[in-house]
């Protein structure tokens, strides 16, 4: 096991993400870089509203102004962003991280993009996930909204629901959604694993010889 700290750069269409693997081969993803896709104007306040202080990191990295300090985060960390992130490029962003870059960078300790495309066996359910990842982002949605109407300031709002619309509509987008949100959550991490796995596997079997 390397006892280096290795700094890599990737491109995701035009835009950089800096990759740090620790002594231990875990990944640290550049801050700054992640929530300028993601669409977090502040990255600083999106880092600390969103991510776990424990998943969070300084390093010093070589930049075009010279050697500066950046902030970097983990692979749950990096999910946490992705997840609360409302703009369109979340779930392609995710997609490449967790199908594409880390399966080939635990695989050949590296990540080339100019390697081809294979993989027909798991594109169904590589859409499915998609499908699955769009649905929790529109209840994501949902339960924010129910949640801040059940507190003080809106208690009138979901009186005048409760009574022209009904109240159950309002109470499944809180806490039945919530638990929902919590199931899909564990299900688009797991499955997004397996994809890697079975990618990973895919990707073995193309480099064996044919008889």
């Amino acid at each position: 096991m390397s006892t280096q700290i290795q700094f890599q750069s990737f491109c995701f269409k035009s835009s950089q993400v800096r990759v740090v693997t620790d002594p231990n081969q875990e990944y640290w993803f550049c801050g700054k870089d992640v929530c300028d896709i993601l669409g977090y104007t502040n990255d600083s306040k999106a880092l600390k509203d969103h991510c776990k202080e424990k998943g969070v990191t300084k390093r010093y990295s070589l930049t075009e102004g010279g050697k500066q300090e950046l902030t970097f985060i983990n692979e749950p960390n990096l999910y946490r962003l992705i997840i609360k992130s409302r703009k369109p490029e979340a779930e392609p962003f995710e997609a490449w991280v967790f199908e594409e870059v880390l399966p080939q960078i635990r695989k050949t300790g590296q990540y080339s993009q100019n390697l081809p495309e294979n993989r027909p066996l798991v594109e169904a359910e590589e859409e499915a996930l998609q499908i699955i990842v769009s649905l929790y982002h529109s209840l994501n949605g949902g339960h924010e909204m129910a949640s801040k109407i059940f507190t003080q300031d809106y208690q009138w709002l979901a009186r005048d629901i409760d009574k022209h619309i009904g109240g159950h509509y309002l109470y499944n987008l809180h806490r039945p959604a919530e638990n929902a949100l919590d199931k899909a959550k564990k299900y688009i991490q797991a499955k997004s694993e397996r994809i890697s796995f079975v990618r990973g596997m895919l990707s073995l079997l193309d480099g064996l010889p044919s008889h």
